[in-house]
């Protein structure tokens, strides 16, 4: 996984706000680590955000910008640290963290990526999260494009060989091959979902590397997810 670390301000319904880190790096690994995986989480960066979430859905706010993740820095301290690593996944806060120039030299280096497309429907820019349309330039070479129902909606048509849409609690859809694959969730919502996009796309991209399918691997992220979140909320350990 790589990504920008985030310092996030957290409100959950009516309590008093939470400071914690977050980013892609740190749920993904906890993610892989519940599921017996060993990770490779590396911090581009760092960011600061707002994130409300209530029961109409999640709102969030970007106060900072991370550097952009440069085609020199992929290739001289990227490559070398994901040596091994067949699935990447790139965890995108805004849309300038993996421009295509350095997207396109993870692909030479023989890695499957599977993009979070958060950062691309957010655009570069401080302040509310707006939804934007997602440029096809910029998943060129994307094996898997992973984005909640929101930046879905807002997307466009960006083509890719992978595309996850998850859905909360009523699960996630795959469109692979032509085929749209939808997967049913447990209907429980998350007391705190920060983070479960992150963990669904880990967990994806780990299935996807033991060699299962899409569909296969999207209904192992799917239930993982589910059960990781259910222990978080039941305090008990997860690993």
């Amino acid at each position: 996984m790589i990504g920008a670390a985030t310092r996030d301000t957290i409100e959950l319904d009516s309590a008093p706000p939470q400071h914690r880190p977050g980013g892609t790096p740190l749920y993904a690994a906890r993610a892989l680590r519940f599921a017996g995986a060993d990770p490779i989480a590396i911090e581009t960066g760092s960011l600061h955000s707002l994130i409300s979430h209530g029961p109409g859905g999640t709102d969030q706010q970007i106060l900072t910008l991370p550097d952009p993740v440069t085609p020199e820095r992929a290739r001289d301290a990227l490559v070398p640290a994901l040596r091994g690593c067949a699935w990447v996944l790139l965890g995108g806060q805004t849309a300038g963290d993996f421009p295509p120039e350095t997207i396109a030299v993870l692909v030479a280096a023989g890695h499957r990526l599977c993009l979070d497309g958060q950062g691309l429907s957010r655009g570069s820019r401080i302040g509310p999260v707006r939804m934007g349309a997602i440029e096809q330039h910029a998943v060129a070479g994307v094996a898997a494009l992973k984005l909640n129902s929101s930046e879905h909606s807002a997307a466009g048509s960006p083509e890719v060989p992978e595309l996850l849409v998850t859905r909360a609690e009523r699960g996630a859809t795959l469109f692979w091959e032509g085929r749209r694959h939808d997967l049913e969730g447990d209907g429980q919502r998350f007391d705190d979902p920060t983070g479960a996009g992150d963990s669904f796309a880990a967990l994806y991209c780990l299935a996807r590397s033991e060699g299962r399918s899409p569909p296969q691997a999207a209904r192992f992220a799917l239930d993982a997810v589910q059960r990781l979140y259910a222990r978080l909320h039941s305090g008990r350990p997860t690993a």
